[in-house]
């Protein structure tokens, strides 16, 4: 069992004790900070993008030049288009006033023979989003968009955040006690370059008796705008559906069958995405429907129901976006839970083959394709039902991107931001017990297999 290292919270100060002049270990560290800071800007620029999310917090308070770097416009892109795909997970109790901190959980794959290991970062109200009882909604390019409950109260908030740098937008939604299947999305134009929040809606309790509505709020124009009715409904989203600047989601129809629908942020037009034919694909009840929707490496992916009648999961990818001849399984995963209708959405694919799966919102299990079925070791589990998104960490600004909007900020400055995101175990553990467990790979002849993984128990 390897065990957790234990740092210093980022951006803490350590004692350093004092080393006599001409010492070895002086003049070798006055010899690197000489040859770094000869280093061309745009190599350093390079190099800093391609570090994990803690390392490059504190790669801030190294030296002024690199934490002018970090705020470059060539920066923010070149670390954006590489930023590694983690996992945020929120708290949802039955009961609360106030907003719950979050977890973002990064999976970091060294080696594809050795086991995967993860970094925690703890995300707290006040320090890197809202403190209220937002929820989330869905992540787009490092960006959260956070949901308030409006309740009984005639309008709500949603706010567009970025965790990472402490900053948010706070953007109104009036009317909701007479909207009815009340929906938002948060999506990116990249053709514009504009992030945007979709909503659909009913104006009637009878959704027979009247279309479903749309409108967009283009951050930085500070009001929302009609684009008519919706030829499709936006409903749930799934953790990680945004992909060449559409949003998708499963809905649901009067009939029951369900549909991979999206919405297009540069046309700011729905569609329907092809599904491979029906005679390919069943769901539990031997109908062809998907049950949730993602990205897998570029790719659109689908699933289905699992099959009541051998317990098998398909996962479907579309290998070229809107082509639908270019449905292809990729995966089938077995001894599924069939008789309690468990929910399976997959969250991330490791490049051992292993499968991250959130099981009802209770938990996230490890498919392991050698064992044919989901390790008892649960990668997370909580005490109540979560939240989770698939979230690329990023240094995009609403400073830049929100001209026009009231801007808060948490944190006057970078350093503090970074000196904000703590990983003190001692804290740690109050929030989780962390389980850094080797999960022995073992095929039928009890031969062990590489792979490992690291279980959070909340």
């Amino acid at each position: 069992m390897r065990k957790l290292k234990k740092t210093a919270s980022v951006g803490s100060k350590r004692r350093r004790t004092a080393k006599p002049p001409g010492s070895s270990s002086s003049s070798s560290t006055e010899q690197s900070k000489c040859l770094v800071a000869e280093l061309p800007n745009a190599l350093i620029i390079d190099i800093l993008s391609r570090l994990p999310i803690r390392p490059l917090l504190n790669c801030k308070s190294v030296c002024k030049t690199w934490l002018h770097l970090m705020s470059d416009p060539s920066f923010v892109r070149l670390h954006l288009e590489r930023s590694p795909t983690t996992l945020l997970i929120q708290k949802t109790p039955f009961e609360r006033k106030e907003s719950t901190e979050m977890l973002l959980v990064e999976i970091v794959e060294e080696d594809i023979s050795k086991p995967f290991y993860i970094e925690i970062i703890r995300l707290f109200p006040t320090k890197n989003f809202p403190d209220t009882d937002v929820r989330i909604l869905n992540s787009c390019n490092g960006l959260l968009c956070l949901y308030e409950d409006s309740g009984d109260k005639s309008d709500m908030m949603v706010h567009v955040c970025n965790p990472v740098l402490g900053e948010y937008i706070d953007i109104p939604v009036v009317n909701t006690d007479k909207k009815f299947e009340h929906h938002l999305a948060f999506g990116f134009s990249s053709v514009s370059n504009q992030y945007k929040v979709l909503q659909t809606f009913y104006l009637e309790k009878d959704l027979t008796a009247a279309p479903c509505l749309a409108e967009i709020y283009t951050v930085g124009t500070g009001q929302w705008r009609s684009i008519g009715n919706a030829s499709c409904r936006l409903q749930s989203l799934d953790a990680n559906a945004f992909l060449h600047d559409s949003i998708h989601w499963i809905e649901y129809r009067s009939n029951s069958i369900g549909f991979v629908s999206a919405f297009d942020f540069v046309l700011e037009q729905f569609k329907l995405v092809a599904l491979p034919p029906a005679s390919q694909i069943h769901d539990g009840m031997g109908r062809g429907y998907p049950s949730s929707v993602g990205v897998i490496k570029g790719c659109l992916f689908m699933t289905n129901g699992v099959c009541i009648e051998n317990e098998k999961f398909e996962i479907w990818v579309m290998e070229e976006y809107g082509i639908k001849e270019s449905w292809t399984k990729k995966f089938v995963l077995s001894n599924l839970e069939v008789e309690n209708y468990v929910s399976y959405q997959p969250l991330y694919f490791l490049s051992s083959g292993e499968i991250l799966i959130c099981e009802d919102d209770e938990s996230i299990g490890v498919y392991v394709p050698k064992l044919e079925r989901i390790h008892e070791a649960k990668f997370y589990k909580g005490k109540d039902c979560f939240l989770v998104t698939a979230h690329n960490p990023s240094f995009v600004s609403l400073q830049d991107i929100a001209k026009g909007e009231e801007l808060t900020v948490l944190r006057k400055s970078l350093n503090s931001a970074a000196a904000a995101i703590s990983d003190n175990q001692n804290d740690l553990a109050g929030l989780i017990d962390i389980l850094q467990a080797q999960l022995l790979r073992k095929t039928g002849n009890g031969k062990t297999v590489n792979g490992g993984v690291l279980i959070l128990v909340s």
